[in-house]
C-alpha cells in the first residue's frame, strides 16, 4: 500500500487521515469541549460548526474508503474497509440521534442528558436562526433526518459489498441497459482479467509447442 509503486495513493491516504483528524478536532470545538481553534470555537451558530465537521469528516472518510477498495492485498483491503466502515457508522449514529431527538425537543422544550452532551438545544437554535420556527423548519428537519439515514446506511452497504468483493455500478449494465447494479471491485476485475489472459497465453504456448 505505502510503497514507491503507489506514491499518489500513499499521499491520498495521508490526506484522508489528516482530514479525519481535522474533522475530529472540529467536532471537539463544536461540542465546546475545548477551544482548539479559537476562531472556529467563537462561531456563534453551532449549526455552522457541525456543517464544517460533517463536510470535513465526510471528505476524509469517503476518500479513505475509496482508496481502501483499490488495494490489491485481500486481507489488507478488507481490514481497512471494515475499519473505516465501522468508524463511519459509529460516528454517524449521533447524527441520526440528533435529527430524531430534535423533534420532541422542539415540541416539549425538554432534552435528556445525551441531548445536553450533543448541545441539542443550540443545534435547534441554529436551525431556527436560519430557517425560522414555522412549518418550513419541520420540512428542513425531516429532510435532514432522511439525509442522516442515508449517511449511515449507504457507507455501511458499500462497506459490506466491498468486503464481499462487489461494488455498486451506475451506468451501462451487462444487459446493455442503463441502470444500477452490482459488479466486482475494479481491482478484482483487473486481477481476473490478468488471470484469464495468463491462462490463455499458457494455452496458446502449449498448443504452439505441440505443433
Amino acid at each position: 500500500m505505502f510503497t514507491k509503486q503507489h506514491p499518489i495513493r500513499s499521499c491520498l491516504f495521508a490526506l484522508s487521515i489528516a482530514l479525519i483528524v481535522l474533522g475530529l478536532l472540529f467536532l471537539v470545538n463544536a461540542m465546546e469541549a475545548a477551544p482548539i481553534f479559537p476562531a472556529f470555537y467563537a462561531i456563534e451558530n453551532v449549526l455552522a460548526k457541525y456543517i464544517v465537521v460533517i463536510i470535513t469528516m465526510a471528505c476524509g472518510i469517503m476518500l479513505f474508503s475509496n482508496l481502501s477498495t483499490q488495494i490489491e492485498q485481500d486481507k489488507l483491503r478488507n481490514g481497512l474497509t471494515i475499519g473505516i466502515t465501522t468508524f463511519s457508522t459509529v460516528l454517524t449514529v449521533p447524527l441520526v440521534y440528533v435529527f430524531i431527538a430534535i423533534f420532541p425537543l422542539k415540541a416539549t422544550g425538554k432534552m435528556g442528558p445525551v441531548g445536553q452532551i450533543m448541545t441539542l438545544d443550540k443545534i435547534l437554535a441554529g436551525f431556527e436562526a436560519w430557517f425560522g420556527s414555522g412549518a418550513f423548519l419541520y420540512v428542513v428537519l425531516v429532510f435532514m433526518l432522511l439525509l442522516s439515514i442515508v449517511f449511515i446506511s449507504f457507507p455501511l452497504l458499500t462497506g459490506v459489498l466491498a468486503v464481499k468483493g462487489k461494488t455498486i455500478i451506475v451506468g451501462k449494465q451487462k444487459n446493455g441497459k442503463f441502470g444500477i447494479g452490482l459488479g466486482p471491485l475494479p481491482v478484482l476485475a483487473a486481477r481476473a482479467a490478468a488471470d484469464t489472459e495468463s491462462t490463455t497465453s499458457d494455452e496458446d504456448a502449449g498448443s504452439a509447442a505441440e505443433e
